[in-house]
């Protein structure tokens, strides 16, 4: 019950004081617990934590994986039980080496190890970043530390201010745990509103929400309709200066619909717009088929040639386990429909590819779930890339709160590159924030209509743009090694100590 209270502090719900109040309650229970029942009691934690937050996978599985509910519930418990693995990691290490000192435990140890843990979490197995507390905090002025630290370090500091108050709670002592609140409160505050970006000439944007139906998107008799009700959304917004159609929003491979592509792109040309739109790329190389989903560029991309190189397509590099790419699949397809979701044979795209260009700006793009990678676009994000687009289909998940849950991580990366992020989905949600995080406009879930919005492009570099999130792990493995140091020190001493009482 106190792992699953966590969720309220996320999107829809947004109640930031639930997260202090169940991690408060996670410290109450590991006290004075051995490692091994710190461990235990740590992982029924992050079981209710992580079904709380992720129960919305089931409803892609039961609607698309042609799996009954049972076997459903069970799959995304038994993800869940793996993603506990990580919250009971650091409880197990927090009670094994700092159960002699409670000013290192709840200072140092809790929010180190609850940060490489985590980061553990985002990077093992390709990784799953999702639900981070750092994403709790977006409307508080904790969320300053973004442009610096990432969202990462908003999550130490949710972590040091919570240990602080279970210190003050446990010890009786206020000075010390008042004293290290204050100074995490004064410097996100007198950090709010610094600008490490530059703002460029205002644009045009349109995005367009095309409400596709998933179980008609790919019938070969609905692909003509689709393809119309996009370019007849797109034809009465021309005058904008960037249009931007949705992950696949094109229901077909890219070579069977090349010259309705090729009559789109002169239809941007003559009014002077480009589009940017999501599709399914299909290659053979060396006799293998190869599938990409894709994000290309229709219309005229110019390039500047004082900025970096662009290019007029992105692959996707983070796929989707199961959704897009299946592990172990000569094991795996044959047992159930689940593991033969369609387009799940995807390649990967290069991890550093080159910007695309559209009216004389760079974008740096994410397609769906690779948004919640921000150590990702690290590498893409370049001093002259002026906005952050990312294209989704949140379809899969229908009513959940899965699709909020997205958006709310989105928005955290204008907040990391103080750029605007261009968000354009199939059924929403559709939306748009400018470099300080502010909404700039929104479309609901599940309505066909086009979002135009005015954007201001930026360009510079935040130092989590430059560094990313590697000197923050670095840190965290220092003060991970003196809290070893420094138990082996005591135990080394207490047996010096105990020998010559012997003696």
């Amino acid at each position: 019950m106190a792992g699953a209270l966590s969720v309220f502090a996320f999107a829809p719900f947004d109640y930031t004081i639930s997260v202090y109040v169940s991690l408060f309650a996670l410290l109450f229970i590991l006290d004075n617990k051995s490692a091994k029942h710190a461990a235990g009691y740590a992982f029924l934690w992050g079981l209710g934590f992580f079904v709380a937050g992720l129960h919305w996978i089931a409803v892609s599985i039961l609607d698309f994986g042609g799996l009954p509910v049972p076997v459903a519930a069970l799959l995304v418990v038994l993800l869940c039980a793996y993603l506990a693995i990580y919250p009971a990691l650091c409880a197990y290490l927090l009670n094994r080496f700092t159960s002699h000192s409670a000013l290192l435990r709840y200072f140092v140890a809790f929010p180190t190890i609850w940060l490489i843990t985590d980061w553990l979490r985002g990077w093992i197995m390709t990784g799953f970043p999702w639900l981070q507390f750092g994403y709790s905090q977006m409307d508080t002025p904790l969320v300053s530390f973004a442009p610096i630290l990432g969202v990462e370090g908003v999550t130490a500091a949710v972590c040091l201010i919570t240990a602080s108050l279970y210190y003050a709670y446990r010890e009786r002592k206020l000075v010390l745990p008042a004293l290290v609140i204050t100074v995490i409160v004064i410097s996100a505050v007198s950090l709010k509103g610094l600008q490490w970006t530059t703002p460029e000439a205002v644009k045009s944007i349109a995005l367009v929400q095309g409400n596709t139906d998933q179980d008609e998107k790919w019938l070969p008799e609905k692909r003509a309709e689709i393809l119309n009700q996009y370019l007849a959304l797109s034809l009465d917004n021309t005058d904008a200066d960037i249009i931007i159609w949705p992950e696949s929003a094109i229901p077909a491979l890219e070579f069977q619909v090349k010259n309705y592509l090729e009559y789109v792109a002169e239809l941007m040309r003559e009014t002077n717009t480009t589009l940017i739109t999501g599709i399914i790329n299909y290659q053979r190389v060396d006799n293998i088929d190869e599938y990409y989903n894709a994000v290309i560029v229709l219309g005229t991309p110019e390039q500047d040639a004082n900025h970096s190189p662009v290019n007029d397509r992105y692959y996707k590099n983070k796929l989707l386990p199961i959704g897009e790419f299946v592990p172990f699949e000569d094991l795996l397809r044959p047992i159930a429909p689940l593991f033969n979701l369609p387009m799940s044979s995807f390649q990967r795209g290069g991890e550093e590819q080159l910007n695309l260009a559209a009216s004389n700006v760079h974008i740096a793009t994410a397609i769906c779930y690779e948004i919640a990678f921000n150590q990702t676009l690290v590498n893409t994000v370049k001093a002259d890339t002026g906005f952050i687009l990312t294209v989704s289909n949140d379809a899969w998940f229908g009513t959940s709160i899965g699709p909020d849950q997205h958006l709310e991580i989105a928005r955290m990366r204008a907040f990391e590159f103080q750029r605007p992020v261009l968000r354009s989905t199939n059924t929403g949600i559709t939306a748009v924030y400018d470099a300080q995080g502010k909404e700039a406009g929104r479309i609901a879930q599940f309505k066909k209509a086009v979002l135009r919005v005015d954007v201001i492009p930026y360009q510079g570099t935040t130092p989590f743009n430059r560094f990313g999130n590697t000197p923050l792990l670095i840190l965290a493995l220092l003060l991970f090694t003196s809290v070893l140091g420094h138990y082996f020190f005591s135990k080394n001493t207490v047996d010096k100590n105990q020998l010559k009482s012997s003696v």
